[in-house]
């Protein structure tokens, strides 16, 4: 059977359901047979595309909810601002918005795309303006969700935002979607210390209290724990329930896009898989997924290290004994880590207590817990990105952050020369004009735009790890911005463990990877890391997580009297 006769039978197999439910004026979204570009000239994406998306309100007897899939450079983001009303149409009427305009609405104003999948999540950095001054003026998240729905400044010195609050008022009431986002008691928390799902749900809220009819969410499990999964997934499935006489219910169709291998709600109904900015099948889930030998993922541990790490507490009992054994053993080795009796809060919010670390040569930990247990901070500590590095009871490689009579204190740049690190972060922040090959020699630089001070066999290193990954000359000329989220990864990866660093920390460093990749990533870290190097592994999916981590540490939820759990791999 050829391609096209393989995605006709495909179509057609779901198209009888879908017009007895769907009328052309009651489509969100409308596309008949188009091309789309970023410039006239440009790369053509989805030749030919046809594919509509019906009124949540319009479909209450088979409510239609997709989900789009496909590897990380499939075009699943490209797709998700075609529907947004991005990217040219040719030909120009082929893109249509009739539910939206029947309303007297216009797209811009009705439609929502929340990007998690290479900007990094609300919750670990807001981006922009906040995350530059977030150190001077932390914003509530009331004031977040206030003054971003109305399109008010974040900042500054001189606007009367009482006044504005009270003559306007967002679309849909800020009580509204707060409480059926289970963000009501964090509203006067600071937006810096909300957790990864939680930062999630509240830019979620922010494109709600718009009164948006299509939420598109770009990759929005990437990074979450099973648990947070499971939350964020139910909530989803209420928003996209059309309303039953409640007119208050907070209610917008919903899609998502994720990867083959990333958990699949039950709530989806349809699918559409993609490749090569390409729509390859789509139609009903069971059938389309069936068609393509594809299998579910469920959001839970899979067996492995996970597996272990999240046994009930009563199996959990005796591992705090297991851990000083691990800590204690081979105390001939150096420490480069050591945290004793930690407190880490903000304002009234405990997030851990009297937690102890050590860290040393040759270590290969895996840090777990639940999204907004401490993890982030943790690893903040460790490079010296937190204030808390200074004032906590932590030495690094032997020394405090500041100095004592006769000790001189460790600087911010020694630290950041002894230390790789990838993590969403880095990723949301890393300048994209640089190219790969850039990137990847600014693990020699104090940041990222400053000129590196290459040591002798920086070339030959940097040269080395470019042909394990088998990326050209010519391709190690292309710009961050132009690469895919799965190469974006593996250069900042890459740039993590090049100069082969006496600490190397993957916080969500594999995040968005296609598997094949990944797997590669994880052989070399097999085989080439050195016995002198210790390892820091922070991740949800034991697949993201190299055999070598031995040795584990899982934080418990922010707030819980137990103390964190340590274990050995069996």
């Amino acid at each position: 059977m050829g391609y096209s006769q393989y995605k006709m039978v495909v179509f057609r197999a779901t198209c009888p359901q879908t017009t007895h439910c769907i009328t052309m004026s009651s489509s969100l979204v409308r596309i008949a047979n188009s091309t789309f570009s970023r410039a006239s000239s440009g790369q053509v994406f989805f030749p030919n595309l046809s594919f509509s998306i019906p009124s949540l309100q319009s479909s209450t007897k088979c409510v239609e909810r997709w989900g789009v899939l496909g590897p990380s450079s499939s075009g699943k983001s490209t797709f998700l601002q075609i529907l947004q009303g991005s990217l040219i149409c040719t030909p120009p009427a082929g893109r249509t918005y009739p539910a939206i305009t029947n309303q007297r609405k216009y797209p811009s104003s009705s439609i929502a795309l929340v990007d998690f999948s290479a900007k990094g999540s609300f919750g670990e950095n807001v981006m922009g303006e906040y995350e530059s001054r977030r150190g001077s003026k932390d914003l509530t998240l009331r004031q977040w969700l206030e003054r971003t729905a109305l399109h008010l400044p974040l900042y500054t010195d001189n606007f009367d935002f009482e006044s504005h609050l009270a003559t306007r008022a967002a679309d849909v009431p800020l009580e509204t979607v707060t409480t059926g986002l289970r963000l009501t008691k964090l509203l006067e928390q600071p937006v810096s210390t909300l957790s990864n799902g939680q930062g999630r749900r509240a830019r979620i809220a922010q494109a709600l209290l718009k009164g948006v009819e299509l939420l598109l969410l770009d990759e929005p499990f990437m990074g979450l724990d099973p648990w947070s999964t499971d939350q964020l997934s139910d909530l989803l499935e209420k928003i996209s329930s059309p309303r039953t006489g409640d007119i208050s219910k907070i209610s917008s169709q919903v899609v998502i896009s994720l990867r083959p291998q990333d958990y699949l709600p039950d709530w989806i109904t349809h699918i559409a898989y993609m490749e090569d900015s390409q729509i390859v099948a789509m139609g009903n889930k069971d059938e389309t997924m069936s068609s393509l030998k594809l299998k579910k993922t469920s959001s839970s541990p899979a067996v492995g290290i996970l597996q272990q790490v999240y046994k009930s507490d009563l199996e959990s009992q005796d591992m705090p004994r297991a851990a000083e054994t691990t800590q204690t053993k081979n105390e001939s080795k150096e420490v480069l880590v050591e945290m004793m009796d930690i407190k880490i809060s903000y304002k009234d919010r405990e997030i851990l207590k009297d937690f102890s670390w050590t860290i040393k040569r040759g270590d290969r930990w895996g840090l777990f817990g639940p999204n907004g247990s401490g993890k982030t901070t943790i690893l903040a500590i460790i490079t010296s990105d937190h204030p808390f590095s200074y004032s906590q009871p932590v030495k690094l490689f032997g020394r405090h952050r500041l100095p004592s009579p006769g000790i001189r204190g460790i600087s911010v740049f020694e630290l950041q020369s002894l230390i790789g690190h990838s993590s969403p972060e880095i990723h949301q922040f890393f300048p994209r004009r640089l190219s790969l090959r850039q990137c990847v020699e600014s693990a020699w630089a104090e940041t990222f735009i400053t000129k590196p001070h290459f040591s002798s066999n920086a070339k030959e290193l940097v040269d080395d790890i470019f042909a394990y990954f088998e990326i050209s000359a010519e391709d190690q000329l292309t710009s961050f911005s132009d690469c895919g989220l799965s190469t974006q990864r593996l250069a900042l990866f890459m740039r993590a463990i090049v100069k082969r660093p006496d600490i190397v920390i993957l916080d969500e460093a594999f995040s968005g990877m296609d598997s094949k990749l990944r797997d590669k990533c994880m052989h070399y870290l097999e085989n080439s890391l050195e016995e002198r190097q210790a390892l820091i592994v922070v991740s949800h999916l034991d697949e993201e997580i190299p055999r070598v981590v031995d040795k584990w540490v899982r934080l418990r939820e922010a707030g819980e009297e137990e103390k964190a759990i340590f274990g050995k791999r069996e």
